[in-house]
């Protein structure tokens, strides 16, 4: 197929040297064109096979060079949008087999052996993923194992969950300056310094809360779950709850409580390191009311945001917001399943994260097209193919078939892709 979204989603890329740029593109091409199978399959002679290892393997190969260059084909993909949604979240990339691979840390299982990844996947209004704005991926220390007892009296620079101030920081850098965003994360993301940080004028959060924090409510001290519980119903909603390990997909009806401003307080033990001593969001409490599946938990959500919801409409649209917050599992599912990133066979952390950094972009894209065609069925297929694209696609489909006068749709064309 044609080479031509490689090109533009790399336009920009930048590893100092022409060659390398070329052999980047040249590997993402193979790994998008066979995206489950691997290295020595994926390459179409000996010469690419050992072109893919040299640049996986040279350290002037930058994986942030890579990211960079796709998250403004991001950016430029996405302006005039508006606002969109930046959902966030953490996985583990196991390589268990890979017993004599340098750079690999601790996971959470007890012999596990890996690379963390947080991914920041930006979701435009019709909920077609558009691409990563940011990504890191690290190896946990040995020495940090073990360390959780003394979580609180470590700065957050310290710790691992600087990476959501990161992200935010970073998606507010990349973003265009006319586009806004709701960053989405779950309780993991409920810290105080996230929500207390400086961030660029028109990037929100929107969080899902787990601690029960002290808040002032006109003047009154009281917790968050208190203040949530008190407020009043604005609405009811229903929802399609995706299917996970602990349930099955199902339509849920979930009833909307709204506590317009809410002051969350400053913990006392942070009082040295964090100067906010109050941050004011909105508090949203979204509960499932009605008959739940036997074996199955009521769902139940306790939302903050830092934009200002004045309304049961806006309430609505924060729930609506946070629904989508599960394609970012979808994409690291994604790479997992779809790209079998856990199954690379490299023999340092460097070379994975370079191998990871591709097929990060290649996860994204099947994504893309999959959610593409499914709020866009009957769009024309250009929307995601090129012209010569999709006419080998036919060809090789539907050999001996004369060309048709026009682009099939796009969910045909998605169909004969698969």
């Amino acid at each position: 197929m044609s080479e031509g979204w490689v090109e533009e989603e790399l336009s920009t890329l930048d590893l100092g040297d022409a060659r390398r740029n070329r052999r980047c593109k040249q590997t993402l091409r193979a790994f998008s064109e066979r995206p489950q199978a691997s290295i020595p399959e994926a390459s179409t002679d000996a010469a690419e096979i050992q072109g893919i290892y040299g640049f996986l393997s040279a350290e002037t190969t930058e994986p942030e060079a890579i990211r960079r260059a796709h998250a403004e084909a991001v950016a430029r993909r996405i302006e005039g949008c508006g606002e969109v949604l930046i959902v966030n979240d953490t996985t583990e990339l196991a390589f268990n087999t890979l017993r004599k691979a340098e750079g690999l840390g601790p996971l959470s299982g007890s012999y596990s052996r890996g690379l963390m990844m947080h991914s920041a996947l930006v979701i435009d209004a019709e909920g077609v993923p558009q691409g990563l704005l940011h990504q890191e991926v690290w190896a946990r220390s040995e020495e940090e194992v073990g360390k959780r007892h003394r979580r609180r009296q470590r700065l957050i620079e310290e710790k691992e969950s600087q990476k959501w101030l990161t992200t935010v920081r970073v998606c507010g850098e990349r973003l265009p300056e006319s586009v806004n965003a709701w960053v989405v994360g779950d309780s993991e993301s409920d810290i105080y310094e996230l929500m207390a940080m400086s961030r660029r004028e028109g990037i929100d959060l929107l969080i899902r809360a787990t601690h029960n924090r002290r808040v002032d409510v006109s003047g009154k001290i009281s917790f968050l779950r208190a203040a949530a519980e008190a407020a009043p119903v604005v609405g009811k909603k229903t929802v399609t709850l995706k299917r996970t390990r602990a349930r099955q997909e199902r339509t849920a009806t979930l009833e909307v409580r709204l506590s317009p401003s809410v002051q969350i307080l400053r913990p006392k033990h942070k009082a040295k390191n964090t100067p906010v001593k109050a941050v004011t969001v909105s508090v949203v409490l979204v509960r499932e009311v009605g008959e739940v599946p036997p074996g199955e938990e009521a769902v139940e959500w306790l939302l903050v945001s830092t934009r200002s919801l004045e309304s049961g409409e806006a309430a609505q649209s924060a729930v609506d917001a946070y629904t989508q917050r599960w394609l970012v599992e979808r994409f690291h599912y994604t790479a997992k399943s779809g790209c079998q990133v856990e199954k690379l066979q490299l023999e340092h952390a460097d070379r994975i994260e370079r191998a990871v950094a591709l097929y990060s972009i290649v996860a994204w894209r099947q994504l893309h097209i999959t959610y593409l065609a499914r709020t866009s069925p009957e769009h024309p297929c250009t929307a995601a193919l090129k012209e010569v694209e999709w006419k080998v696609l036919h060809q090789m489909t539907n050999p001996g078939q004369a060309l048709p006068d026009r682009p099939p749709a796009l969910r045909t064309a998605v169909r004969q892709v698969a």
